[in-house]
């Protein structure tokens, strides 16, 4: 929900963007720490399903300053959409007990897009909805990841720091 204390603060234009489509910070402080090795199992299902948008649930450990991601549950896209993802309700249950038993935090989603590793308009209407959830987006076009928070009503572009060798 946008602040409307921040709203009256911004121009025009700047409340048409925030509402439509994603503008990102530049200096975030927030870093997303992940494996190659799980950067390469996403881009992996990423390519598999293109165009279909590939989706995933993220979990680990969640701060103010940087998220953990130490499971990585690849989920169908049960819409099979090209703009679009929804994970299907039982391997989210499932997923968020497993997490939950063994003690890690949800740290966000992963998803796919046939485009730029931007939110999308859909995304940021989600974003909202899920608070301080990282949203780690892959261009399967570019070959790119790039991660993003929404806090305070704006979308943040997060410092992706990457650990280990790539495997291709």
């Amino acid at each position: 929900m946008v602040n409307a204390d921040t709203q009256k603060q911004k121009s025009p234009l700047a409340k048409r963007l925030i509402g439509t489509y994603a503008r990102t910070e530049s200096n975030s402080t927030v870093i997303l720490h992940i494996t190659n090795q799980r950067l390469t199992l996403l881009r992996k299902e990423a390519k598999k399903t293109h165009p279909i948008e590939a989706c995933a649930l993220l979990f680990g450990k969640l701060t103010e300053k940087e998220a953990v991601i130490e499971r990585v549950v690849v989920t169908p896209n049960v819409l099979e959409s090209i703009a679009r993802f929804e994970i299907d309700s039982k391997a989210f249950c499932s997923a968020f007990t497993k997490a939950n038993n063994d003690k890690l935090d949800f740290v966000g989603f992963f998803h796919s897009h046939p485009a730029p590793a931007n939110p999308s308009s859909v995304d940021l209407k989600f974003m909202r909805l899920w608070g301080d959830a990282v949203w780690l987006i892959f261009s399967s076009t570019k070959n790119k990841f790039a991660a993003f928070q929404m806090r305070n009503s704006e979308v943040h572009a997060l410092t992706l720091k990457t650990e280990g060798k790539f495997k291709e």
